[in-house]
């Protein structure tokens, strides 16, 4: 039997006479409908999100019936967003009264972003409405539409960003021998950046190539023999590059050692620095400092899950403040803190911090970024970390 909640709204109505006044009391009776009760419905079910005009151009409209209660009352709705295998806890929302909501092309891209649909990929997105009284009385919600959205990138990308990547070339293990050691194949550190640490030989050359089993097409060399050992600008080359198969394989420093390589596809360039070693995979990680909820302690809650062998990834409350990472339930030797003092707060460089670390626990404490839940990366092949809100 479907439950009525009655809400009983008092209309005192003057009723003016000649040589007297009366009140007749009028009431409605609000009923609360059922979950899915009411549709949700979108101008299209199916939409690529283009990046030229994305501010003005309208990319879906949803809209849906006012009366929700069966009385004229105001009613407040809220468009929730969220990912197909979310559960709206945590929506992208927009509040409104009226019944009818509609998103722009760059508006949708940024929610299809936050909620990891790639660029360029049909992906998938669920909506429903909320609709409540005042105070947030008598909350129901509409049936779940789910939409397909191809987003695109944001990126300004100098090159595109290759699948994957390696590194081939006499400075390094393989000597232009196939098939490439996984030792030499790069770790995407986020959307535009590829990076790895690994032994250079002195006085050598290398290349970035997309295969581990031969040379590909393109392939990523210096433009010249004029870049410094250090990094600079890289080119594309290969079959249908201007020109065709141009430039150089890149120059490793003058001194053998453990190096650093970040290759970025939106600047177009690579660096190469030294590293004090390549670091051993620790079998577990946790988060531990002021910034988290645990302070310069840590527990269960603050361990990351190990995603491969080299990577872990943990999603956690931060407050502005100073954290590390640790191997174990209490202070590890060694740990894990911030390569420089001036680390970006959303991800940079890490490196191992103890007793038998050069110089002996060196490294700097990591700055946490504003407040809120961040999910973190840590990657030991490539050394980096990288934090998304």
């Amino acid at each position: 039997m479907k439950k009525l909640l009655k809400i009983v709204f008092t209309l005192i109505v003057p009723m003016f006479a000649l040589h007297s006044c009366s009140n007749d009391l009028e009431t409605a009776t609000v009923t609360k409908p059922n979950d899915g009760d009411f549709k949700l419905t979108s101008s299209v079910d199916n939409v690529t999100l283009e990046k030229e005009n994305a501010e003005s151009q309208t990319a879906i409209t949803f809209s849906w019936d006012k009366s929700w209660y069966g009385v004229d009352t105001p009613t407040n709705f809220t468009i929730q967003i969220d990912s197909l295998g979310g559960d709206f806890s945590e929506p992208a929302i927009s509040e409104l009264i009226e019944n009818e909501k509609s998103y722009t092309h760059a508006e949708l891209n940024y929610i299809a972003l936050k909620f990891k649909l790639d660029p360029d990929v049909e992906g998938q997105l669920k909506v429903r409405l909320k609709a409540n009284l005042k105070y947030d009385a008598m909350p129901v919600y509409s049936d779940t539409k789910v939409i397909s959205v191809t987003p695109f990138s944001t990126l300004n990308l100098k090159y595109a960003m290759p699948a994957g990547l390696y590194i081939q070339g006499d400075a390094v293990a393989s000597n232009w021998n196939y098939p490439i050691p996984d030792e030499q194949k790069m770790v995407q550190i986020d959307n535009h950046r590829f990076g790895l640490i690994l032994n250079l030989i002195g006085g050598k050359n290398f290349a970035f190539i997309t295969s581990s089993s031969g040379w590909s097409d393109p392939a990523y060399v210096a433009p010249d023999n004029t870049v410094p050992a250090e990094g600079g600008e890289f080119i594309p080359s290969g079959s249908n590059t201007t020109p065709a198969w141009g430039g150089t394989p890149m120059k490793s420093p003058a001194d053998s050692g453990t190096y650093k390589i970040i290759i970025d596809f939106v600047e177009g360039t690579y660096s190469v620095e030294p590293e004090p070693s390549i670091m051993a995979v620790p079998d577990e990680l946790y988060i531990i400092g002021d910034a988290t909820p645990l302070g310069w302690s840590t527990g269960p809650s603050q361990k990351f899950t190990k995603v491969d062998d080299y990577t872990f990834t943990i999603t956690v409350p931060l407050t502005e403040g100073k954290y590390d990472f640790i191997s174990a339930l209490t202070w590890s030797d060694p740990a894990y803190k911030a390569k420089t003092g001036s680390e970006p707060l959303m991800g940079g460089n890490f490196i191992e911090s103890g007793s038998a670390t050069v110089p002996a626990w060196g490294g700097y404490d990591i700055t946490a970024p504003a407040a809120g839940t961040y999910t973190i990366t840590v990657n030991f092949k490539s050394g980096t970390y990288v934090l998304s809100l």
